[in-house]
């Protein structure tokens, strides 16, 4: 549970940051076209606002991956609190029809991570 509570946080801290870097850059470089137009110094403060914008896309895109790793680990944390309660209420959990079906080549089986491929993201821990 802590885990899932320190990637919800970093999550929509790094959103946040991520979409307040993203606007300031924006109005930055909204700033530098008007001195540009108004034939004063833009040079910098465009720069700035580039600066500011590209950070913003940076930040936002790790809070993505944050978000990814807070849905990956709270749906585990759900599943292991779901069998604890199957295992002990002695309930078997039923299967979804049409799971399993015939010539899948799986055997209808998933890995432990949800795929039957073995492939693991980049992302992934």
């Amino acid at each position: 549970m802590k885990q899932s509570a320190a990637l919800r946080r970093n999550w929509l801290t790094f959103a946040v940051v991520g979409l307040l870097l993203t606007g300031l850059g924006l109005a930055l470089v909204g700033e530098a076209v008007i001195a540009k137009m108004a034939e004063q110094a833009y040079v910098v403060l465009g720069t700035a606002g580039l600066v500011a914008f590209n950070a913003g896309l940076s930040v936002f895109g790790q809070a993505v991956i944050f978000r990814y790793r807070y849905l990956k680990a709270h749906g585990r944390e759900e599943s292991d609190r779901r069998s604890g309660q199957r295992r002990r209420s002695g309930q078997r959990r039923k299967r979804p029809s049409g799971s399993g079906k015939a010539g899948t080549g799986d055997g209808g089986g998933r890995s432990s991570e949800g795929r039957s491929s073995g492939f693991k993201s980049r992302f992934e821990e």
